[in-house]
């Protein structure tokens, strides 16, 4: 949204759309522009030769150049010129769409439910649910897809290994919540991870609480008190405040007052 990717905000609101159409995603990778001496050098590389190859051949072909020949071209092209066809690509995912249609393994199915109910697991108590059936369906396809590429008539455990690998990585960039150091699908689906749903429902209980003989008006400090005594940080607290705020769920009729809407 703002032209620059901040690692320590949630990509869903860094991202101008709505939580649950990113949901519909199998796969989301964040690609920074991260300074890396070797691979800026090789871009740069990559990016000039390029750039004279093709005056080099629009030159040749204006004007013959002295020793420039076919070969030369071919020998200049080589270095910019990619290992497989780009039209040769497309035909053969084409091909594999329309003709290959793999069925999963016996050991493709116990890895993919193996790992779906690992993730599973790591709820419990006041944890999250690390993973929805959605992202099982999601296994899936991608191990179909792995094997599409092999036009392979069946899933195998190579493709579950290829992709559990993936997701995991996945996961790791979108769905982490380092506060619990857990995966919460949450924080991907909705926007909202557990911990802030928490700490949200437990603001609004705390402006209940104080507000029940003051007409539904509650002071901020004495709101921030209570919920400092059960352990969250001010930080968080003024935050979360701030956003029921902007969310239109608390008002502030006067300074230093919050009054919950509905």
């Amino acid at each position: 949204k703002l032209g620059r990717f901040d690692q320590f905000v949630p990509i869903g609101e860094q991202i101008d759309m709505p939580p649950s159409l990113l949901s519909r995603f199998d796969l989301i990778f964040v690609m920074t522009d991260q300074p890396e001496a070797q691979r800026d050098g090789a871009i740069a590389q990559h990016i000039i030769k390029t750039h004279a190859v093709g005056e080099l051949i629009k030159q040749h072909e204006f004007s013959p150049l002295p020793g420039v020949d076919d070969a030369y071209i071919e020998r200049a092209l080589a270095p910019v010129t990619p290992d497989i066809d780009p039209t040769l690509l497309r035909k053969y995912i084409a091909y594999a769409k329309r003709n290959c249609f793999p069925i999963l393994s016996d050991g493709a199915k116990e890895a993919l439910i193996a790992y779906y109910m690992r993730l599973r697991n790591l709820a419990g108590g006041n944890k999250p649910v690390p993973v929805t059936a959605r992202q099982l369906e999601a296994l899936v396809r991608l191990a179909e897809a792995s094997a599409r590429m092999r036009l392979s008539s069946t899933v195998d455990t190579e493709d579950t290994d290829r992709i559990l690998t993936i997701v995991d990585a996945c996961l790791r960039q979108v769905a982490y919540d380092a506060e619990t150091g857990s995966f919460d699908i949450d924080k991907l689906v909705t926007g909202v991870t557990k911990s802030q749903r928490d700490i949200i429902r437990s603001v609004k209980e705390a402006i209940r609480n104080v507000s029940g003989d003051s007409g539904g008006q509650a002071r901020v400090d004495e709101v921030i008190v209570i919920l400092l005594q059960q352990g969250f940080a001010r930080d968080k607290i003024e935050h979360t405040i701030e956003q029921l705020k902007r969310g239109g769920e608390v008002l502030e009729p006067r300074h230093g007052l919050v009054k919950l809407i509905g």
